[in-house]
């Protein structure tokens, strides 16, 4: 998995970008307001902060359409053509007018790179390290305010310091960001398969994940792309249940449970819940529900061919070079010969490519709850075929069908839809009418507002101004440097130590699970805000004073980077079905880029109205209620496959319908 961390390591140097420019821009506004001779004011600070919002709101209304119409790669090489020339522009800015213009098309790219970078890490990464990588971005963000401060600082250290450079420097990595999009970075397998373009999304994969052997992989993204249809024998996970689905026999056994819990929460908040649990049982030595895809290639192939012979063994590698050769059918051939080798065997393997819900009921026996409903009705109800999207013809006849004719078994599939070149299944906005789809729709929107409604962000940004107001610098004079220059110096100090933070973020997201750090840092976060509110209510001397508030405001800030910081963007990477990624996620980060905009707006009005003391109060109670929507309404979806939880979401709301 080297190249897959490689991808999204290089895909997140962008919010390393973001962090440089939301550092930067604040100090640079110090400066920029005398040489322009701008008024002075906290709402002055806010327009002129808001520009860029404005301009990342704008992208984002087109960014679903640009990146299902364009590719996740070429708009990512786009944003940072934007971050490119807008730094340019930056470095010139001989008026204001030009400067605003500047941090407009900073903005654009801004908001490109913020709803395109998480979509890329879910759909490139492995279900068993994508909250892993997911955090990545919150990371590199982080590096970019180190970077960021350590330039500002070195500057004010100087007599006349250049507000250009601070916040024109970005285009300096930005080159480097575009090179490395543009010649070292694969498309995302997913978007090509959507595409059409499945030889592309091979080799993409191929790549990604340092094996020759993918067909597994391939198959369960066409699976839930819907190219793969009608079955009869074991239903693809991935699908229309026609009849009862699973929540049925699930709410019932929910209903058992009484209480107001569980009158507010959503079941599917249990559902996922009982599966992971079940996975927890059932995979302590080995994952025997979604091992990552490592099935399918050859080395587990002569492992276990070792107890059943040699034969299945060569068939499955003679579909493997027969695929080389041939895009569309040898893909089907090679796909149904590995189910040949599979079903002829029986043996206890790991997802073959006959979809997941198959492979769930043969190795799922022993589960139980929930998860054992889930298991069963995905197996026992075929797919509904949608004629829109198909696109070939089926197969009457195919050696590897004919040979489970021949031994006596029942043929996996009567029809298959050609995987072609030419296959149109373009994201359409009806999409975004299914029931599962509004669901996931309306919980991304409302956790990203809720996530900057809580005030953590302006805590970050105005991190400088508030230490120097509250008087934190006065415990750093033996140093001999100025307030302003002490106050950049422990804001680069604070973002230092949120890298370690975010570090052991990134070890535990697969491990506890995303819901479980929310549970957990959430509630440290409103004690942190709470006390830092106190501490400005309660005389106490100013040491003690200093010490009290400089210590909670660093708990504060490492308890959103581990959970409410970087996860709301890895959840709206992974609710939506492929078809409908873009556009949803396009939604979510013009509800982050709303709450930017008012968060960034208000908070300077609200330090100089209120203080800093009502500020803090007001986000302590919006974070509880931000505590309440995870409690209740956020599921666990650490561990399973895109399509599978876009498929959960759906059935859950059909169900409820």
């Amino acid at each position: 998995m080297k190249s897959t961390v490689f991808s999204a390591v290089a895909v997140s140097i962008g919010y390393t970008l973001l962090g440089w420019d939301f550092t930067a821009v604040l100090e640079a506004n110090l400066h920029m307001k005398k040489e322009f001779d701008l008024n002075n004011g906290p709402s002055t600070d806010g327009i002129i902060l808001a520009v860029s919002v404005f301009g990342a709101i704008v992208i984002t209304v087109f960014s679903g359409s640009l990146l299902d119409w364009l590719g996740r790669r070429a708009a990512l090489i786009y944003s940072s053509l934007l971050l490119i020339s807008g730094g340019l522009l930056m470095v010139w800015s001989p008026n204001i007018y030009i400067l605003l213009l500047a941090r407009l098309i900073v903005g654009s790219g801004s908001g490109l790179v913020f709803t395109c970078v998480p979509i890329y890490i879910s759909e490139t990464s492995p279900p068993s390290m994508r909250g892993s990588l997911g955090t990545m971005p919150q990371l590199m963000f982080f590096v970019g305010m180190v970077f960021s401060y350590s330039l500002i600082f070195w500057m004010t250290l100087i007599s006349s310091p250049n507000w250009r450079i601070m916040i024109g420097a970005i285009f300096a990595p930005s080159m480097v960001y575009f090179t490395l999009l543009v010649f070292y970075l694969p498309e995302s397998p997913r978007w090509l398969v959507s595409d059409g373009k499945i030889s592309e999304a091979r080799i993409s994969l191929q790549w990604l994940r340092g094996k020759d052997d993918v067909s597994g992989e391939i198959a369960l993204i066409a699976d839930g792309m819907n190219m793969i249809m009608d079955t009869t024998v074991g239903g693809h996970a991935i699908g229309a249940v026609r009849s009862q689905s699973f929540l049925g026999t699930s709410t019932s056994q929910m209903s058992r449970h009484s209480t107001f819990y569980w009158h507010l929460s959503d079941p599917l908040v249990d559902l996922l819940g009982s599966i992971h649990e079940s996975m927890s049982e059932q995979g302590a030595a080995r994952n025997s529900y979604f091992p990552v895809f490592n099935s399918f290639n050859i080395v587990e192939e002569e492992r276990l061919n070792e107890q059943t012979g040699d034969d299945s063994l060569q068939q499955t590698r003679e579909a493997y070079s027969a695929e080389e050769g041939n895009n569309g059918e040898n893909l089907q051939t090679s796909l149904l010969s590995q189910v040949t080798s599979a079903e002829v065997n029986d043996i206890n393997t790991s997802f073959t490519s006959e979809g997941s819900s198959s492979y769930l009921r043969r190795h799922g026996t022993s589960t139980s709850g929930l998860a054992q409903d889930l298991i069963s009705s995905l197996h026992d109800h075929d797919i509904e075929e949608d004629d829109e999207e198909i696109h070939g013809a089926a197969l009457s006849s195919q050696p590897a069908l004919g040979d489970m004719v021949n031994r006596g078994l029942h043929p996996f599939r009567q029809h298959m839809v050609r995987l072609s070149e030419t296959a149109d299944i373009k994201p359409k906005w009806r999409v975004l009418l299914q029931p599962g789809v509004r669901h996931a729709l309306c919980y991304g929107m409302l956790i990203q507002a809720l996530q900057q409604s809580a005030g953590i962000s302006g805590l970050l940004q105005y991190n400088p101004q508030i230490l120097e107001q509250v008087g934190v610098v006065s415990l750093f004079s033996d140093l001999g440097l100025d307030s302003h220059s002490t106050s950049i110096l422990i804001s680069a100090l604070n973002a230092l130590l949120m890298l370690p933070c975010i570090t052991a973020s990134m070890m535990l997201m697969d491990v506890c699970g995303r819901r479980a750090l929310l549970l957990v840092s959430i509630p440290i976060l409103i004690l942190s805000v709470g006390t830092i509110s106190f501490s400005n209510i309660v005389k106490m001397g100013s040491l003690a004073h200093g010490m009290l508030f400089q210590l909670s405001l660093t708990i504060c800030f490492c308890s959103y980077v581990v959970g409410l910081g970087p996860i709301p963007n890895i959840l709206c990477s992974e609710m939506f079905s492929t078809r409908a990624r873009a556009t949803c996620a396009s939604f979510c980060s013009l509800a982050f880029w709303f709450g930017r905009l008012l968060s960034i707006y208000c908070f300077p009005v609200m330090l100089s109205t209120i203080g800093l003391t009502g500020a803090c109060g007001i986000y302590a109670f919006v974070c509880c209620m931000v505590l309440l929507f995870v409690c209740l309404r956020v599921p666990e979806t650490k561990g399973l496959p895109l399509e599978l939880i876009a498929e959960i979401f759906k059935f859950s709301r059909q169900e409820c319908l």
